[in-house]
């Protein structure tokens, strides 16, 4: 018989105590209470077949037609993952179930605490034939923020594998429901659109399963984590369009930035030592007999320069489509006092860096650091979120001296 994760026994606790994970009661009353988004899911496949009868498109149906399907999608979506993450790790310890490790609660808490609010919306679209949700939201969501860790672990692969069967088998459904009734001719550019962000998806889903082989390989898991979650947030991002298919006049995709090239890497051809640092200072870097010591140690402690170039490929991309802008303090500080002394950047759009979701006008910048790595630690890279404010706490800054810290 399979333990009851809300009555664990006095030697699971201890054993859960020990390996220091916490209890999941919390994720387990968000779990009984979030299959209401089964709910939902049925009463948007009874709205797409009613759509269907009455001979009625999706560009026709009222806004409270496409408001039930997006929002019940989302609920659904978010559902599925914090359940199959809760089972696989379950399943890959058995000795401690109602217990999960700290990143495995985080992940799991934020989905299913989203769950409330997509099926509430969902219930009002229901009972409101006026009701319009992109009209209080801008749509489509993203997905909530990856709780990154490295390595991941296994189980959460697992659960990533499970989960994209049956979200995949209702993306082909609300794909053939937009078709159903057939498709305007103006309407078909932007549908065609959306069978190809299905396609982008289902390609690296099939790519990352693929991948699995039964020896451990780290640079292979990486790959097939980064794969599943390019899928998950572009299948997340197709349920919306297909319900609601004229969010496409707006729509611009968020896609990860490529591996970048060898030559640019270390021990490469072009490989600048300086690419992450701030251009307004770099010179004052570059002069610096300490910063150059430093910025070499990093790059010799970086166990990933292609994932840390890439992470810098992406806040380019966003930049370049003026997501993103360079940011300067009111005293001209513009950037961050650790090395790589990574200039600050602001955020003028809604954008997703580094599995991040981040909001109009919040600073952020790049870290990458190896700091920790001779005493035992892991080097760090991602982001740093703002906001910042000077400081004459640490060394190495701007030319005139002031630092920057996070404002805390």
């Amino acid at each position: 018989m399979a333990a009851d994760p809300m009555r664990p026994s006095l030697m699971t606790k201890m054993r859960a105590s020990l390996a220091k994970e916490r209890d999941a009661v919390v994720l387990e009353a968000l779990r009984a209470a979030g299959k209401v988004a089964y709910d939902e899911l049925m009463a948007a496949d009874r709205a797409r077949e009613q759509l269907a009868a009455d001979s009625m498109s999706l560009w026709d149906a009222p806004p409270a037609t496409g408001s039930l399907l997006l929002a019940a999608w989302n609920a659904y979506m978010l559902q599925t993952l914090g359940e199959q993450f809760l089972d696989a790790d379950y399943a890959a310890r058995p000795g401690t179930v109602g217990y999960v490790p700290a990143v495995t609660f985080d992940q799991v808490s934020s989905w299913l605490t989203a769950v409330e609010g997509w099926a509430s919306r969902s219930r009002q679209a229901r009972v409101n034939p006026d009701y319009d949700i992109a009209k209080e939201l801008s749509l489509p969501a993203g997905l909530p923020e990856w709780a990154e860790v490295v390595p991941c672990p296994p189980e959460h692969l697992t659960a990533l594998m499970a989960a994209v069967l049956p979200l995949r088998q209702h993306i082909d459904v609300a794909l053939y429901g937009l078709e159903r009734a057939g498709v305007p001719a103006e309407h078909q550019g932007a549908v065609n659109k959306i069978k190809q962000l299905a396609a982008e998806a289902a390609a690296a889903a099939d790519y990352a399963m693929g991948l699995r082989t039964e020896r451990h390989n780290a640079e292979l898991h990486e790959l097939i984590e980064n794969n599943l979650k390019n899928a998950l947030e572009l299948w997340f991002h197709v349920g919306q369009l297909a319900a609601m298919p004229r969010l496409l006049t707006s729509y611009r995709a968020m896609r990860p930035a490529s591996r970048p090239d060898v030559a640019t890497l270390p021990g490469g051809s072009r490989f600048d030592p300086w690419c992450l640092t701030d251009r307004v200072t770099l010179k004052r870097w570059q002069r610096d007999a300490k910063a150059k010591r430093a910025i070499a140690e990093l790059w010799r402690f970086d166990p990933d320069p292609a994932a840390t170039m890439a992470l810098k490929a992406e806040i380019d991309a966003a930049v370049a489509a003026g997501d993103v802008v360079l940011h300067r303090n009111r005293d001209g500080s513009s950037c961050y006092f650790e090395c790589p002394w990574s200039p600050l950047y602001e955020v003028r759009r809604p954008v997703r860096i580094a599995g991040r979701n981040l909001r109009v006008l919040q600073q952020f910048t790049l870290q990458a650091s190896g700091d920790d790595v001779l005493t035992g630690g892991k080097f760090e890279r991602g982001i740093i979120v703002g906001p910042f404010e000077a400081t004459d706490e640490v060394e190495y800054c701007d030319p005139d001296g002031r630092h920057l810290n996070r404002n805390t």
